[in-house]
């Protein structure tokens, strides 16, 4: 769950704080910068999954693509801002798997990710320009502080069982000057020295490439920013059949939503079912999501 976002120099946002709650309705006048917002919660989630060149074109301009990267920076008159940067608090889901199947179990559930890209000109990419990572950053907010950091309403009941574990260092940090920034992966529940790479020569966020074993807290921070998306839901898209090979998460427009529901129907086929059949268990996850939608 995201639940703050702090964002500069992307587009026209500058210095914009927004906390999140269960639910959250964004509004406001035309051009202040709502779609912007949905925009870089877009790209963080994009960056965790793919090249930071890719997660730049796959966010929109204002022509409707990105021709240029610099395009995303934030701009007064001709004149472009030098860095952008992000900061997001989210709760992660405690365990995961990785790309290779393998289980990954957090040290602590509540983090913040911080990444300062700058704008590079790149001329093997013609016009498109590319991006460097200044600063990139994971670490650890307790469960002590994580009242003041949850503005919306809950109980310590909710908080204590949504943020577990704990850590007294970080997972990801960023050490040395700009010209020779250092982007260091630490070791998580292993001990051992922690991974460095050169940020000057990184295509894509360190978050992007955790695994189990490495790091698994790093690997559910890249889940769960992975799970942010954009539903613009078609109904045309919505009514699609699927092959039983197709996708089990919805895309942007609603396509897989049969895969998906027939997915989460038989997620729990292997677990006790109180005498029930495989076809009367699909048929009650079916119910409750229809009776979800009624209400």
């Amino acid at each position: 769950m995201l639940t703050r976002l702090k964002v500069s120099g992307f587009k026209n946002l500058v210095d914009v704080d927004v906390r999140f709650g269960p639910f959250t309705c964004v509004a406001g006048a035309n051009g202040v910068g709502k779609s912007n917002l949905f925009d870089a919660i877009r790209f963080l989630s994009a960056i965790a999954d793919i090249q930071l060149i890719e997660a730049a074109l796959s966010v929109r301009d204002e022509g409707g693509r990105t021709a240029d990267v610099r395009s995303l920076f934030h701009r007064v008159g001709d004149e472009y801002a030098d860095e952008m940067s992000f900061e997001a608090e989210m709760i992660v889901p405690e365990e995961g798997v990785d790309d290779l199947g393998q289980q990954a179990i957090a040290s602590i559930t509540f983090l913040r990710y911080s990444l300062t890209l700058a704008y590079r000109s790149d001329h093997s990419l013609r016009s498109l320009g590319s991006l460097q990572i200044i600063k990139e950053e994971l670490v650890h907010i307790n469960l002590g502080d994580a009242r003041k950091n949850l503005l919306f309403p809950h109980n310590v009941e909710w908080r204590k069982s949504a943020i577990k574990g704990k850590r007294t260092s970080p997972f990801i940090s960023t050490e040395g000057d700009k010209d020779r920034t250092v982007i260091k992966l630490h070791q998580d529940g292993i001990k051992g020295k922690p991974l460095s790479r050169l940020a000057a020569n990184l295509p894509r966020t360190v978050l992007s490439v955790a695994n189990a074993a490495e790091s698994p807290t790093a690997l559910l921070a890249r889940r769960e920013m992975q799970s942010w998306r954009l539903l613009q839901l078609e109904p045309s898209a919505l009514r699609q059949p699927d092959e039983f090979t197709a996708p089990t998460k919805l895309d942007m427009d609603g396509s897989h939503l049969a895969a998906t529901l027939y997915h989460l129907a038989r997620l729990n086929k292997n677990h006790p079912t109180n005498g029930l059949s495989n076809n009367e268990v699909e048929a009650r996850v079916y119910s409750q999501v229809a009776n979800r939608l009624a209400n």
